[in-house]
Order: C-alpha cells, then sequence, then structure tokens
C-alpha cells in the first residue's frame, strides 16, 4: 500500500478511510467513519464534541487524523451515553467542561497495550494547544479560563506534567482558580473507572467554572461579553454565524431543514462514457475486466442459470400465416382441396421483440469505491450479460461530482457572497456505461470503463437514483427493477458543510421513498461494506472481500426474483 498522503483530496479521503477502519476495530461500531470530514455513527455525528478533537480540516496532518480517529473510538466504547446525558449540565461552559471531561476519562482508560493510541492522541492534544495559542484565543479572559481548566484536568486524569509553554501562560490563572476547583478535580484520576461517580464529580467541576465564566463576563461591556462568547463557542468548533444573547443566554433557534435544491446546474453533465473515457482506455479495461472474469466463471454460471430460472422462455402464440414454407398451419389444410391459396399453407413464428423486463445497475462511483470497482465491475457485467441472454433490457449507470469539495457552483456561491442554505454545492456528473437500446456485447467496453477510476469524487446519491429511474420509467416492460450499488452514504464535503446535518441524507431517503410508494420500479440496494437499510427497504450488505462469493450473486438474483 502506499504511504498515506492528505495534502489532496484524493489523499486525505484514503486517510480518513484508513483511520477510520482502525476506529471501527477499537470501538466495534460497524457503521463508523469520516463524512464531510467529521466522524459518523451511520447518519449521525458522533458524539463527541471535545474541542481538540475537531481541527480545521486544512491543518490536518495524518497523525491528527489518526488522534481523531482514536479518540472517537475510546469515546464509542468506553462511555455510556445514558449516564452521561443524565449528569450533563446546562449552559454554554458547563457543558464544554463536562464533555472535555468525559472525553479525557476515557482517554486515560487506553489500553496499555496500545501505546501509539496514547501517541496519537497527545499528538493532537498539544497541536489544538499549539493553535489555541497562535490564534491568540489566551488574550480573552474566557479564553485563558477555559485553556487553564482543560489543561489542569488533563495533567490530574491522565497523571501527564503540563507543557512548559502551557505554563507560561497560564501560570497566574492556575493559581487563581485551584481554590475553586482544587476539591473537585483532587479525585478525578481514581473515579476515571467509574463513570455515574466520576460524572457527578465534572457536572460540580463545570458549574464552579461556569460561575468563575459569569464573573469574568460580567467585567466587560455587552460588546466584549458577546466576543468572550463566541470565543468560547469557536473553541468548541460552533460556527461564528450563530446568534448568541448578550446576557449569555443560549439562544441558538432549531430550524427546519429546507427543500432539496441546487445552487446551481449550470455544470451539470450526462453522458455516455466515451464523453470522458478514450477508446484505448476502454479496451484496456476491457482485457483487464476479461482476465478478472476468467476467475470468476462459477459466478457467471450461477447468474446465467439464476437469470433463466426467474425470466423462463415465454410462450409465443403470435404467428404469421400463408407463407409458402415452414410449419403446416391445421386451420388452411382445406385449401389444399380448394386451391385457392396456391400452396400458401404454412405459418412462421411472429418476430416479434418482447422483452421480459428491464433493470438498472447504478453504481456509485465516489473515490472510495476506488478499491472494490474491480470486484463490482465483474459482477455488474456478469449480471448484464447474463440477462441480455433471457431477454431482459438493461442499463448501467454510475454517478459522481465534477470536482472535489464543490468546484464551480461552490466558487459562485462564495461570490454570491454565501447566502445561508445553499443546496447542493457541487457539479452532479451522471455516467451512461451502457443504455438499454445497447446489447451486452456492443456495451461490453463501456462497461469495463467503470474501472477507469480518475472519474471516481463524490457522490450525490439521491439525484442520482431520481435520473436512474426516470430513465426506466421510460423503458416498457413487464417488470422494471432498479439497483443501487455503493458502498457509503451520500458524500459532497461543501454541501455537507453548509446545509443542515443529513441533507444529501435526508433527500436520498425522500427520492427512495417515493420510488417504492409509487411501486412502478422495484428499488433494490446491495451495500460494498456499508449498510443500506437507513435509505432501501430492500437492501443487503456485503463485505468487500465477498463481493465476488456465490452469496454476492444470489442476493442480486433474489432482488429480480421478487415481481
Amino acid at each position: 500500500m502506499p504511504p498515506l498522503d492528505v495534502t489532496s483530496p484524493e489523499g486525505l479521503e484514503r486517510a480518513e478511510q484508513v483511520t477510520a477502519a482502525a476506529a471501527r476495530a477499537i470501538s466495534r461500531q460497524p457503521d463508523l467513519r469520516f463524512r464531510g470530514h467529521v466522524m459518523h455513527v451511520g447518519l449521525d455525528v458522533a458524539p463527541v464534541r471535545a474541542p481538540y478533537l475537531h481541527p480545521d480540516v486544512e491543518d490536518r496532518d495524518l497523525d491528527d487524523l489518526r488522534g481523531i480517529a482514536d479518540g472517537v473510538a475510546l469515546r464509542l466504547a468506553l462511555s455510556d451515553e445514558a449516564t452521561y446525558a443524565r449528569h450533563c449540565p446546562d449552559g454554554d461552559v458547563e457543558t464544554l467542561v463536562y464533555e472535555v471531561l468525559e472525553q479525557l476519562r476515557v482517554e486515560s482508560l487506553a489500553p496499555e497495550a496500545m501505546p501509539g493510541v496514547r501517541t496519537n492522541l497527545r499528538h493532537l492534544f498539544e497541536a489544538w494547544t499549539a493553535r489555541f495559542i497562535e490564534e491568540g484565543m489566551l488574550e480573552d479572559d474566557l479564553g485563558i479560563l477555559l485553556f487553564s481548566v482543560i489543561h489542569v484536568c488533563r495533567s490530574r486524569i491522565l497523571a501527564e506534567p503540563i507543557e512548559e509553554r502551557v505554563s507560561d501562560h497560564t501560570e497566574a490563572t492556575r493559581f487563581g482558580i485551584y481554590e475553586v476547583i482544587g476539591e473537585h478535580v483532587r479525585d478525578l484520576r481514581s473515579l476515571r473507572g467509574d463513570q455515574e461517580e466520576f460524572a457527578r464529580r465534572a457536572a460540580a467541576l463545570a458549574s464552579a467554572i461556569a460561575d468563575l465564566a459569569a464573573g469574568r463576563r460580567g467585567a466587560g461591556s455587552p460588546a466584549a461579553k458577546r466576543a468572550s462568547v463566541l470565543s468560547m463557542l469557536e473553541v468548541r468548533g460552533i460556527s461564528r454565524d450563530e446568534d448568541v444573547e448578550t446576557d449569555g443566554a443560549d439562544a441558538r433557534e432549531v430550524a427546519t431543514t429546507p427543500a432539496y435544491r441546487a445552487f446551481t446546474t449550470a455544470y451539470d453533465e450526462t453522458a455516455h462514457v466515451d464523453t470522458w473515457v478514450r477508446p484505448h482506455a476502454q479496451a484496456s479495461a476491457r482485457a483487464e475486466l476479461d482476465a478478472l472474469l476468467s476467475e470468476h466463471r462459477p459466478l457467471a454460471g450461477c447468474l446465467s442459470r439464476g437469470a433463466q430460472a426467474i425470466f423462463p422462455a415465454p410462450r409465443d402464440d403470435a404467428w404469421q400465416s400463408e407463407e409458402e414454407e415452414g410449419y403446416v398451419d391445421p386451420r388452411l389444410l382445406t385449401s389444399l382441396v380448394t386451391g385457392s391459396r396456391e400452396g400458401r399453407i404454412f405459418r412462421l413464428p411472429s418476430p416479434v421483440a418482447r422483452p421480459r423486463g428491464a433493470v438498472s445497475i447504478v453504481v456509485d462511483c465516489s473515490g472510495s469505491m476506488k478499491g472494490p470497482i474491480p470486484q463490482v465491475a465483474v459482477l455488474v457485467d456478469a449480471l448484464v450479460r447474463a440477462l441480455d441472454g433471457v431477454d431482459v433490457l438493461t442499463e448501467v449507470l454510475g454517478y459522481t461530482t465534477g470536482a472535489w469539495s464543490g468546484g464551480r457552483p461552490h466558487q459562485e456561491w462564495l461570490a454570491a457572497g454565501r447566502p445561508a442554505n445553499p443546496g447542493r454545492l457541487n457539479e452532479a456528473r451522471h455516467i451512461i456505461f451502457k443504455d438499454a437500446a445497447t446489447s451486452w456485447r456492443q456495451a461490453r467496453r463501456g462497461i469495463a470503463a467503470l474501472l477507469w477510476t480518475p472519474q471516481f469524487r463524490e457522490g450525490i446519491d439521491g439525484e442520482a437514483v431520481e435520473w436512474a429511474y426516470g430513465r426506466l420509467r421510460g423503458v416498457e416492460a413487464p417488470h422494471r427493477h432498479l439497483i443501487v450499488i455503493s458502498d457509503g452514504s451520500p458524500m459532497d464535503g461543501a454541501t455537507t458543510l453548509t446545509n443542515a446535518e443529513g441533507y444529501l441524507d435526508l433527500h436520498l431517503q425522500e427520492v427512495v421513498e417515493e420510488i417504492e410508494c409509487a411501486s412502478a420500479v422495484r428499488v433494490s440496494g446491495l451495500g460494498i461494506g456499508h449498510d443500506m437499510s437507513a435509505y432501501v427497504r430492500e437492501s443487503r450488505f456485503v463485505e468487500p472481500d465477498r463481493i465476488l462469493e456465490l452469496s454476492t450473486a444470489r442476493t442480486l438474483l433474489s432482488f429480480l426474483a421478487r415481481p
């Protein structure tokens, strides 16, 4: 495996995948992954809000990513959310202090057998400390108070000394506050194995710090109070755009999620794969795919036999009569006596094309699919060939974006002054690898272009499924099936960071629900290392290293077997 590099969008995505895999092993959370550069459990942001676990994306290095993943994994593995919530105090300052204390507790319980985890977490915390100082956050009274408290508590809970540079900045503040927090801090390390009792002490400590913070807020003018509160919120990773009352009250409003839309569709593209992949590259991809297929003949055989069982040869009762050759038509035998038909007493089967079904296979072409795409291409090619052999029309479609993290729509949004709730901020790209009118043999090279991964970027799943559904509705066939193959949730960095949480996920859910309710097309999902049941009712999970097992072929056939 090449060394991980976070200096490019592709490298950062790969590094996030690798570190998230390690986090899943530690936390035993199978759906823990980075989405929009933030760790999620399924569709929800991981409930870990300590400020040092959320460095800015552009400042992250590989060790930061490892620290983030390890910190989140330990929290999920060693902290009971119900206990946490039961003792969590109200108020901005109280919540911040309480949150950091719980995170430090679980980090102190990192197994001795995992020294790398401790190293990663220390690196992440020290990097956050440096940024905090460099950004002038210690010039604010509330900022230096919280900074000092966090370092004092970390030193006590993890039994590690405070850095010299931190001591230089915080010595006077630490001396002044110790009389207030000393009794609360004293037993934190000995209680770290008892979350219930630790939480009680943490809540009391948080309340004491909030009282100190209130006194410091009151020392300034209203403008100074607002600056202090906003400074504290930025430490927590909350945007400065949120409205905060000058009296320190929490005035955040719960807004409804706006209807899904695209900021602009001017740069969207829908075209055949020939537009992006040259013939020589398609030929090379076909040779590679054929080599892979030769190693998986049992899979192709299973799909072929299954397709024949699901779509048996129809009994065609349509005949053309009064032909000069063919089969004798019993209804015309009397004409031999009368001579009225001059020997045209034969009939032939009517050559009427009657497709027995239509299947659209929609493949996620986001960057994370680069790993499993060779196996997915084998599976798709074998399925299309099997269906082609039983007169089932097929389409192979793909979806990605024209750029990483927004591209031209994002630039237009910035130029427009960053209006709120902009909607989709990337260039949607829909790819036709094979259309319904083209046979498998004619489309062999186009299907093989699935292996051409330079086109793989991010994924706007909801619009892609909607597009594929519209195409499939235009195909005349007795049965129509839409199969989505994806390894993750919808993801576009620019869109995710500028809209309500779950914006792309909610749209995909709405699109699929509408399709399922309409009943004109049956929709199914094959999740590659990812549970798609949050989006598609009829879905199956398959491990990336088991894509080409016969069980996966049977799964696809089971989708098609249901009318």
